[in-house]
């Protein structure tokens, strides 16, 4: 059976038309794409996952060939009509997930139980000072939070905190080094704006420990969970991110952290720039588009294939899986939605599929549903239980 070569860069024209940077040729593609799959659904319906993938590979590229179109001044793009099934099937980039018109292979236990239904994450976490007291951030908290000793801590409205220097001297004045910690519970996600310039994006149950103001020749934080970090550039004081026993060193980069531990690894992805790896035992220095994998035993090697969009989908609002194990997946759930997972019947499979981190977690079980033979059940008390197969 052929393979579905051109879903990669399906996924990735939808990626730059969600986050708002498609090309306007792009736009029309994507539109035109789903219309053909929406006007073509009867006829699709009932082939088996091969076939599909084989007729969506050969209408992506008769499609694509036929697009050139002349730039439009002003493109509003249509997934903010269609209805949010229609989005998921966009956003999976695969012809066989017909959330509304096809019929199902299994009988779906989500659709049983939709007063259960969960809700995706947040932008909310927890602050807590250099004095110990706590600040909750949400959209319900104060943008101003404190002023004082020439440090400004401040929230904007679409989930950052930001860190703003008023005035050097007071702040040299200062005896002691003070810091701070913010926190992101299940199901929440935050940014950071570090005094230095620093931005750091936080994945769902992590947390990040920094200095109110770097001093010294060198800046540190510790990591917990996952994070994306642009780290403004400084030669005089290289930056350190500390998660678990392991050091990453940059002058000036942009990387992501996957180091919750899942599977006993620390995953670190290099988007742009150079770090060095190491843990005492190993060191390695990574280069754009490479990716260390330090395990339970402190040996880091290089993954033999990384997929950097694969890595970071989730600070762009995505999952995006592709080849990922069901295991791996679940977990990524689990934190997001703030739900609790039976993994003893979780089966050895793989999954291929991209689905906004705004869809109600029943969206992404039912993309699931209908790509594997595979049932979910939500009940109460925000449980997840995979279903034996039948």
């Amino acid at each position: 059976m052929t393979p579905f070569n051109h879903q990669k860069e399906l996924q990735k024209i939808i990626q730059r038309y969600v986050a708002g940077t498609a090309t306007a040729e792009e736009i029309l593609f994507v539109e035109k794409y789903y219309q053909y799959l929406d006007k073509n659904a009867n006829v699709l319906d009932g082939q088996n996952a091969d076939e599909l993938k084989e007729m969506a590979e050969a209408n992506f590229m008769a499609i694509k060939s036929k697009i050139d179109l002349p730039q439009r001044k002003k493109i509003v793009p249509l997934y903010k009509y269609i209805s949010a099934a229609a989005v998921l099937l966009l956003m999976s980039g695969i012809a066989f997930v017909f959330l509304n018109k096809s019929k199902p292979v299994i009988k779906s236990e989500i659709a049983v139980n939709k007063k259960l239904d969960v809700l995706p994450g947040t932008d909310k976490a927890i602050l807590t000072l250099a004095d110990g007291s706590k600040v909750v951030l949400d959209e319900h908290t104060s943008t101003d939070i404190s002023d004082k000793d020439g440090l400004k801590i401040s929230r904007t409205e679409d989930g950052q905190l930001v860190y703003t220097i008023l005035d050097q001297g007071d702040l040299k004045t200062k005896s002691t080094v003070s810091y701070n910690t913010i926190q992101t519970p299940k199901g929440g996600q935050y940014q950071v704006i570090l005094p230095d310039g620093t931005k750091v994006w936080l994945n769902a149950a992590s947390s990040l420990k920094y200095p109110e103001v770097f001093t010294g020749n060198e800046r540190r934080v510790e990591l917990t969970g996952e994070a994306y970090f642009e780290v403004a550039k400084n030669k005089a004081k290289p930056f350190h991110v500390k998660n678990h026993n392991q050091d990453v060193e940059v002058l000036g980069t942009h990387f992501n952290i996957n180091s919750y531990m899942d599977d006993n690894t620390i995953k670190t992805t290099l988007l742009e720039g150079s770090v060095r790896v190491s843990n005492g035992k190993s060191v390695r220095i990574l280069k754009p588009g490479e990716q260390s994998v330090a395990d339970g035993n402190g040996i880091i090697r290089l993954a033999a294939e990384v997929d950097t969009d694969d890595e970071t989908a989730w600070k762009n609002g995505l999952f995006q899986f592709n080849n990922a194990n069901l295991k791996s997946i679940l977990s990524q759930l689990e934190r997001w939605y703030d739900i609790n997972i039976d993994y003893s019947s979780v089966p050895d499979k793989k999954y291929n599929g991209m689905v906004p981190r705004k869809a109600k977690l029943s969206e992404v079980l039912k993309m699931l549903e209908k790509t594997g033979n595979i049932r979910f059940e939500i009940v109460e008390g925000r449980n997840l239980k995979v279903l034996p197969e039948k």
